[in-house]
């Protein structure tokens, strides 16, 4: 919600194309304020007021999250054919370096990582927030991942909300059309 409001005190339009911001240039720009300045720092300070050392960062910062511009199908019902539809600096997670990360926890701490990413060419990728978290517990062999959300959690087909799920699990979640 934070950038779509600062989008519409600068008054550039927001669109959206299965779900995801289409992010042009100047989009990109009030992304990376939001995410990277505002988001961030907002999560770290309310961390260190609870004890802790927060330090905010981005993916961009030691191109510790590398980045490759995501390819969106878009289908409607009188195509033949499924078109890929450009929609600007929304990317996927190419490749984790964790060096930054392990340099930072091991004194004490603790990274807060805004999840955009960059291209071999500098570019910026707004990744969405939680396949970044995933892709990082992944490279540093997380033995937990825990998100944070707004939403009460993954829940069944029943409305009920699922805990510890296995991966064999989601698999069938994902099968069953629930996820």
């Amino acid at each position: 919600p934070q950038i779509g409001s600062l989008l519409e005190k600068l008054n550039i339009e927001s669109r959206f194309v299965n779900g995801m911001r289409v992010t042009d240039s100047q989009t990109m720009d009030v992304v990376e304020m939001v995410l990277g300045g505002l988001v961030n720092k907002s999560i770290v300070n309310l961390i260190n007021q609870s004890g802790g050392k927060a330090i905010g960062l981005t993916g961009k910062d030691g191109a510790q999250i590398r980045a490759r511009q995501l390819k969106v199908e878009h289908q409607s019902p009188e195509m033949t054919a499924p078109e890929i539809i450009d929609i600007g600096h929304v990317g996927e997670v190419e490749s984790i370096s964790t060096d930054l990360i392990e340099m930072l926890a091991a004194r004490d701490f603790i990274p807060v990582i805004a999840p955009i990413g960059v291209d071999d060419k500098g570019n910026s990728y707004n990744i969405n927030a939680d396949l970044v978290a995933g892709k990082l517990a992944e490279a540093l062999n997380a033995e937990k991942l825990m998100l944070l959300t707004n939403v009460a959690g993954l829940m069944n087909s029943e409305g009920k909300v699922l805990t510890g799920l296995t991966t064999a699990q989601v698999d069938g979640l994902i099968a069953d059309g629930t996820i």
